[in-house]
């Protein structure tokens, strides 16, 4: 048997299971933010900017909600270079104390009937310091439990991808039923509120998993190694450009697909006059749809590799992505609305499910954490934040219905891209884990994914 192909004998299985466990609960809680106030733009944008006509009124509120991306970036310099120099259970404790805190806080703002203009103003504040957290959350999440594992990390990692999404499952679910119980009065007057109030007691559960967490058995080595990288933002820029670069290219259709199809959807379809009960039910369905196809594709790409899946979905989204939203656009029956939501769903969730082991592969462990937080959040920051705002605004300068698509397909065309440039193991296979002393004892690699084993021989 093979260096590169030895059993993962780092950790038991239980230990893995709690961390899969504790690094998912956070990012089902970010999502979940994001998830909510994405569903419940229409509502916010009466209550918050009152006294613009509708559709300005929308698209000030979707403005709002990319202001959280815009200081993710530097969230991701602080906490990917305490993940880096402190560990990462550090930096995964101090995020989402942080996300649940300030999504919690927009739960109890005053709105502009009572407050004026410092109503908008502490909304803006609460959706920065959730960015600023946010920039640290996924990527830390994700390279935690990465480096619990060198021969499972698309199955694993796919697994905070479950949580991500359980997230907006969880934002719809709550949305739908608040709606549903209260009705459309009560709801916009004050049952948003119960949506935003409902992330603390789900990060109070998150936190007191995540303080009952060892750090990574790679942290610990490189600590033990007396390894452990002091400037990790200069290192990145210094010595991994082109790894910062892949993850940014990678990043790219995730960030787009993700907030496009799971999050904005649901406002288009209100926009085309379904009602909101509707629109919220099409997007869950996509939702529970995205987590089954993501629970399937992450363990097959540590068989067939991440690049064949990642080329697959980018391309699938450049072809099909004009059609469904043409069919979307011009259907009013609810059964066919769904199926096209459905669909829809199937190449991001497909795509998701394997960039986040690509991510973590892209670089050495000693600067992973944050090489991976600064070119993910980069691309958030590009296309994630604006995403909501430009596929509303697109449909405005353009007239076209579908104008969405054509957001989508360069999101696509940009990660098809970045797919093609991963470097492809000796064995064919797609990249792996080359990290600083790894099972099979390779240097690090830095700027491109380096070559790890398939499933255990």
């Amino acid at each position: 048997m093979t260096a590169g192909h030895a059993q993962d004998t780092r950790e038991s299985p239980a230990t893995v299971r709690k961390a899969t466990i504790a690094a998912a609960a956070g990012n089902t809680i970010e999502t979940f933010d994001y998830g909510v106030y994405g569903y419940l733009t229409t509502i916010l944008a009466s209550r918050f900017f009152p006294e613009q006509t509708p559709g300005t009124a929308l698209l000030s509120t979707l403005a709002v909600f990319g202001v959280a991306f815009v200081v993710r970036p530097l969230g991701s310099v602080l906490f990917g270079a305490m993940g880096d120099r402190l560990g990462r259970r550090a930096a995964l404790v101090l995020t989402l104390a942080l996300i649940a805190g300030s999504t919690a806080a927009i739960g109890v703002l005053p709105t502009a009937h009572t407050a004026g203009v410092l109503a908008p103003v502490l909304l803006v504040l609460c959706r920065l310091l959730q960015g600023l957290a946010t920039g640290g959350e996924y990527s830390t999440a994700v390279t935690y439990v990465a480096e619990h594992s060198t021969t499972r990390r698309g199955a694993l990692t796919s697994r905070v991808q479950i949580g991500s999404i359980l997230g907006l499952v969880l934002a719809a679910t709550l949305v739908l039923l608040l709606g549903s119980l209260l009705g459309d009065g009560a709801m916009a007057a004050w049952g948003w509120r119960l949506a935003f109030l409902a992330a603390l007691p789900m990060g109070v559960i998150g936190l007191v998993v995540r303080l009952t967490l060892d750090e990574t058995p790679e942290f610990q080595q490189i600590q033990q190694q007396a390894a452990v990288e002091r400037a990790p933002l200069r290192e990145t820029f210094t010595h991994h450009r082109e790894a910062l670069l892949v993850v940014f290219g990678l990043a790219a259709i995730q960030q787009v697909g993700y907030y496009v199809v799971f999050s904005y959807v649901q406002t288009y379809l209100i926009r085309l006059g379904h009602s909101t009960d509707r629109a919220t039910l099409a997007t869950l369905l996509a939702l529970i749809v995205a987590m089954v196809v993501v629970a399937c594709v992450g363990p097959w790409s540590d068989r067939v590799g991440r690049r064949p899946i990642l080329v697959a979905a980018c391309a699938a989204l450049v072809v099909f992505a004009y059609p469904l939203f043409a069919l979307l656009s011009a259907t009013g029956n609810l059964a066919v609305v769904i199926l096209v939501c459905a669909v829809m769903a199937i190449g991001p969730a497909a795509y998701t499910a394997v960039a986040p082991a690509a991510y973590t592969e892209a670089v050495p462990a000693r600067v992973r954490a944050t090489t991976f937080a600064i070119g993910y959040n980069l691309a958030a920051a590009a296309l994630g934040g604006p995403a909501l705002y430009v596929s509303g605004l697109l449909i405005n300068l353009t007239h076209d219905r579908r104008a969405p698509a054509y957001f989508l397909m360069a999101g696509a065309l940009i990660s098809l891209l970045a797919a093609l440039a991963v470097k492809r193991a000796p064995d064919g296979r797609a990249a792996g884990a080359g990290t600083e002393g790894g099972p099979a004892g390779r240097p690090p690699e830095s700027g491109r994914i380096a070559a790890e084993s398939g499933p255990p021989a």
